[in-house]
């Protein structure tokens, strides 16, 4: 969704950093669901969670070692230690959670490339994951890169489900 002054973009805290993805990503927000967690599975797939009676894989950011440039955050114990929040996600034609705190609705204004970088190391998130940084009153957000970042948690989509409907492929297996 892109208005006269921008871009939206849904804002939520991982660990902490406050960071952002493009609203034409998330489907929804929801309160966080109970999430079974699936044996063997890597330690920042939380695991699976019942959404509209499918089972969506759940991901923690928190414990996504790449995610971070510095040591990681270490979740606090307690009720909310897996986040209070489901985002959930359509990356091409997958559908995914991120677990997250502090949802917000932002604006990207028009980018600005004389704006300066955000001071230290960008609330500690690993650059390879940031597509651009913002100002929203006293704090810095994160603008995270989707293609990156779901392609680094192993979500098997080349790109989110708009893309191939602008290219006017109705079904990507041609029926």
């Amino acid at each position: 969704m892109t208005g006269p002054g921008g871009t939206w973009l849904i804002s939520f805290r991982v660990g902490g950093a406050e960071t952002a993805l493009p609203l034409g990503v998330v489907r929804e927000v929801v309160a966080c669901p109970p999430v079974v967690r699936v044996p063997g599975s890597h330690a920042f797939v939380s695991g699976v969670a019942l959404h509209g009676g499918v089972a969506l894989p759940v991901y923690d950011l928190r414990r996504f070692s790449p995610f971070w440039s510095g040591p990681r955050p270490v979740p606090a114990a307690g009720a909310t230690a897996q986040g209070e929040h489901l985002i959930v996600c359509d990356w091409g034609e997958a559908r995914l959670g991120l677990l997250g705190d502090r949802i917000d609705l932002l604006e990207q204004e028009g980018s600005d490339p004389a704006r300066p970088a955000a001071p230290g190391n960008r609330g500690a998130v690993n650059d390879e994951f940031v597509s651009d940084v913002l100002r929203r009153d006293d704090e810095w957000v994160v603008l995270l890169d989707p293609d990156r970042l779901f392609a680094s948690l192993g979500v098997p989509a080349a790109g989110p489900p708009r893309a191939m409907e602008e290219a006017g492929e109705d079904d990507p297996a041609g029926r």
